[in-house]
C-alpha cells in the first residue's frame, strides 16, 4: 500500500483518496474492491480529472488494476476475440488483429482525443466510465460486444448496452468481440465542432455483413454523443436488400429519429439530430465499401456520394 498525500488542500476542496493499492492478482484486487472502502484506478485519466474539477473522492482507498496480467492482452479464441480491460486505447488502436476484424474499434479507439492520453487510458476504464461521449463504447454497440465481468463472488456477462447493471463490487476483466463474417465491413465516424480535440458532437459506428449474393446479411449501426450512452439503431428489415444508395438513406433516417438528442455548446438538438444522419451515410457508405472489397464485389455506393 502506498500512502497519498496531495498536501494542504484549499478550502472547500474535497477529500482526495489517502492510500493506493496496488493489488498483484485479480484475485486480490477483487478482495479489496468487495470491502466497499477502494475505487477501481485503470489508466488514472478520469481520477486526474476528478481531482482537477475538485469533485469528492470515490472511496478512501484506490485499486490500481490496469498492470494485473489477467486483464491485459488482446487473443483470438475459436468464436471470439478477447480484449484485456487494461489494454491502452493506443495499443487498441494499433493492433493488427483488431485492424484486420474490426476497424470500427481501431478506429474509434485511435480517435480518443491525444496519443498522450490514448497511452494512459485503459479500454475497460473508458467503459465503465459510463460517458455518452466516449469513442469505443459506440463501436462496442455496433459490433454488438459483450462484456465478461468479475467480482469476489464469481464472474457473469454484460452486453456493452446494460452498463448500469455493473455492480459495486464488479470491474471488467475483458471485451468480447464476436469474429465477424469474411465478407464484413465497418466504420466509424464523428464529427467535432471545432476540429481539434474534443468531445464530439456525434459520432457513429456502422458494421455491415454481405451474402454470397451482394445482399445485406448483417447491419448495424450505433449513435452516441447524443443521450445517456450508446444508441443501436433499429435497422429491422433493412437485412436483405442490396447495399445501395437507398438503403444508406433508410438507415441514416431511422438514425436521425432514434433518439432526442439534448441541445449544447456543441449544437442544438436539431442541429444534432442532421449530423446523425450525416455521419450514419458517411460511416455505412465506408462500412459497405469494405465489405464488397473483403466479397471481392465492385464498390455499389461511388467515392465521393453522399
Amino acid at each position: 500500500m502506498t500512502t497519498l498525500d496531495s498536501g494542504p488542500l484549499p478550502a472547500g476542496a474535497p477529500a482526495a483518496p489517502t492510500a493506493l493499492l496496488t493489488p498483484r492478482t485479480l484475485d486480490e484486487a477483487l478482495r479489496l474492491i468487495a470491502g466497499g472502502d477502494a475505487a477501481v484506478l485503470g489508466g488514472g485519466v478520469g481520477h486526474a480529472l476528478r481531482r482537477h474539477h475538485r469533485l469528492p473522492a470515490k472511496a478512501p482507498a484506490l485499486v490500481s488494476v490496469a498492470a494485473l496480467p489477467e486483464l491485459t492482452g488482446i487473443a483470438e479464441h475459436s468464436d471470439h476475440i478477447a480484449v484485456g480491460a487494461g489494454v491502452r486505447l493506443a495499443a487498441c488502436a494499433a493492433d493488427g488483429l483488431l485492424s484486420r476484424t474490426w476497424p470500427v474499434l481501431t478506429e474509434a479507439a485511435g480517435s480518443v482525443a491525444t496519443g498522450r492520453i490514448r497511452e494512459m487510458v485503459t479500454l475497460g476504464g473508458n467503459i465503465a466510465a459510463r460517458d455518452d461521449s466516449h469513442d469505443p463504447p459506440v463501436a462496442l454497440t455496433a459490433i454488438g460486444a459483450s462484456l465478461a465481468v468479475r467480482s469476489a463472488r464469481g464472474g457473469r456477462t454484460l452486453a456493452v448496452t446494460e452498463l448500469d447493471r455493473l455492480r459495486a463490487d464488479e470491474l471488467v476483466e475483458h471485451v468480447r468481440l464476436p469474429l465477424p463474417a469474411a465478407t464484413t465491413g465497418s466504420a466509424y465516424e464523428k464529427f467535432l465542432v471545432r476540429g481539434v480535440w474534443e468531445y464530439a458532437c456525434v459520432n457513429v459506428a456502422a458494421v455491415v455483413s454481405l451474402d454470397a449474393d451482394g445482399t445485406v446479411d448483417r447491419l448495424s449501426l450505433a449513435v452516441g454523443s447524443v443521450a445517456g450512452g450508446p444508441v443501436a439503431v433499429d435497422l429491422g428489415g433493412l437485412a436483405g436488400g442490396r447495399a445501395d444508395r437507398a438503403l444508406v438513406e433508410e438507415a441514416a433516417a431511422r438514425a436521425a429519429a432514434s433518439t432526442t438528442p439534448y441541445g449544447d455548446v456543441k449544437g442544438s438538438a436539431a442541429y444534432k439530430t442532421r449530423m446523425i444522419a450525416e455521419f450514419s451515410r458517411r460511416a455505412l457508405t465506408t462500412a459497405i465499401r469494405r465489405a464488397e472489397a473483403a466479397a471481392g464485389r465492385p464498390a455499389s455506393t461511388p467515392e465521393g456520394q453522399r
